[in-house]
């Protein structure tokens, strides 16, 4: 369930980064550091968490692939996490294929 919210928390924050900004965050600053907008005037979330138990770590992944908000505005994200027994729940559209198998998508 950690895991579970942590995950929201950081949906809720780029959903805010998004209705500012227009697009998605490109990438995601370490766990323990905030999300800022890209002027560093506003702070979405105060520390991105980690994954409790350190391994496998989260992971973000934005869409279109190669977007860098310069040229190509980042439209779509998943970020990932590792659920102890938990059968795959991972978004329609999410790539990743590794140890996660939990994701949360835009709304």
């Amino acid at each position: 369930s950690k895991r579970q919210s942590d995950l929201r928390s950081v949906q809720s924050a780029l959903e805010q980064y998004f209705s500012d900004q227009f697009y998605y965050a490109a990438s995601l600053p370490s766990a323990g550091s905030p999300l800022k907008s890209p002027d560093n005037t506003k702070t979405y979330l105060n520390a991105i968490p980690g994954d409790p138990t350190g391994t496998p770590q989260y992971s973000y992944e934005v869409f279109p692939a190669g977007c860098d908000n310069s040229v190509t505005k980042c439209t779509r994200y998943c970020f990932y996490a590792r659920l102890e027994n938990s059968s795959i729940t991972v978004p329609t559209g999410c790539t990743y294929t590794g140890s996660y198998n939990f994701a949360v998508t835009p709304p």
